[in-house]
C-alpha cells in the first residue's frame, strides 16, 4: 500500500540530523514512501534550505515541499501537510529523529491487517542530541489503555502513522495550536471513536531531552495543562487525573534543578516507561 510521510522544518534545526532523517526515511527504509511531504515553516538557514534542495533534485516528484513565508507553528505546518499529503496512510517523522529501517513495512502490514485502527504508533529508542542511546521507551499498547492515560500523551508523535482520511473527519492538526498540537489532536480523535494501538517493540531512534530538560513557559505550560484538562474531562476521565494535567505547568514554575528533580520524580509514572 502507498503511503506519504510528513515532515515540518523549521530554522533552529541542525542540519545533519535533517540529512539524517532523510536517510532513515528513504535511503535505509525495507519499503519507501510514494510521497515525501516536508513543509518549511518560515525562512531557513542556507544550510538547511541546501539538505532539502539536495533531496527534492534527487527525489523529484516524490518530494513535495509546502512553503511558508514566515513561521507559523508546528500546528499550522502540519495541518497544510495532511491537506497536501495524497494517500491514506501518513507517516509522521520528526526532522531529528531517525526510523528504523522496517519502522514503515511494520505499520503498514499491521494497519493492512488491522482496517480497525486508525492511529499506529510504537516504542521508541531514545537517544541524547548527540546521538548517544539511553534505553527503550515503552508505551502502552491497546486502545483503552492508550485512551484512559491520553492525559499523559502515551502516543510518541513521530513514530505515528495514521489513516489521513479518519484524522481528517476528525479535524485535521489545530492550525491555531503553536505546541502540543498531536496531544490536542488525539483527544478529539478519541472523542470521534478513533481507534488507537501502540506497536510493542521500538522502530524509532528519538532525540530525548530535545523538549524535556528546556524551561517550558509557564504560559506554554499553562496552553498545555489547559489542552489536557479539556479533553480529559470531555472524555470523562476522572478528576484527579484532570488535576495531573497541571504537572507541567507546575513544573515550569520552579528552578532548573528543582524542575529536573520533579521530573525524575513523576517517571516513575510516566504510562511511556522505560525498560
Amino acid at each position: 500500500m502507498t503511503f506519504s510521510v510528513l515532515m515540518s522544518v523549521y530554522k533552529s534545526e541542525s542540519p545533519s540530523h535533517l540529512q539524517m532523517a532523510f536517510e532513515s526515511v528513504w535511503e535505509n527504509q525495507s519499503i519507501k514512501p510514494a510521497q515525501l511531504v516536508v513543509v518549511k515553516d518560515g525562512p531557513l538557514s542556507p544550510q538547511l534550505d541546501a539538505v532539502i534542495a539536495r533531496w527534492q533534485r534527487d527525489l523529484g516528484a516524490v518530494f513535495e515541499l509546502v512553503v511558508f513565508a514566515e513561521n507559523r507553528g508546528l500546528g499550522a505546518a502540519l495541518n497544510a501537510g495532511m491537506q497536501a499529503c495524497r494517500y491514506d496512510l501518513v507517516a509522521r517523522m520528526d526532522t531529528d529523529d531517525v526510523a528504523l529501517p522496517e519502522r514503515f513495512e511494520k505499520q503498514v502490514d499491521y494497519l493492512n491487517a488491522n482496517p480497525e485502527v486508525d492511529i499506529l504508533g510504537s516504542f521508541v529508542r531514545e537517544m541524547t542530541y548527540a546521538g548517544d542511546i539511553l534505553g527503550i521507551r515503552n508505551a502502552p499498547i491497546g486502545h483503552d489503555e492508550i485512551v484512559s492515560c491520553l492525559w499523559a500523551s502515551p502516543m510518541v508523535h513521530p513514530t505515528i502513522m495514521m489513516r489521513r482520511s479518519r484524522v481528517l473527519e476528525a479535524g485535521n492538526y489545530d492550525a491555531s495550536c503553536r505546541r502540543r498540537q498531536d496531544y490536542e489532536l488525539w483527544f478529539r480523535c478519541a472523542e470521534k471513536g478513533l481507534r488507537f494501538y501502540n506497536l510493542p517493540e521500538p522502530l524509532l531512534y528519538y532525540r530525548f531531552g530535545k523538549h524535556t530538560h528546556k524551561k517550558q513557559s509557564p504560559s506554554l505550560a499553562w496552553e498545555q495543562a489547559m489542552i489536557g484538562y479539556r479533553g480529559a474531562k470531555r472524555l470523562g476521565m476522572p478528576f484527579y487525573q484532570r488535576l495531573a494535567c497541571f504537572l507541567p505547568f507546575v513544573r515550569s514554575l520552579l528552578p532548573s534543578t528543582l524542575q529536573h528533580l520533579l521530573y525524575k520524580m513523576l517517571s516513575r509514572f510516566d504510562p511511556r516507561r522505560k525498560a
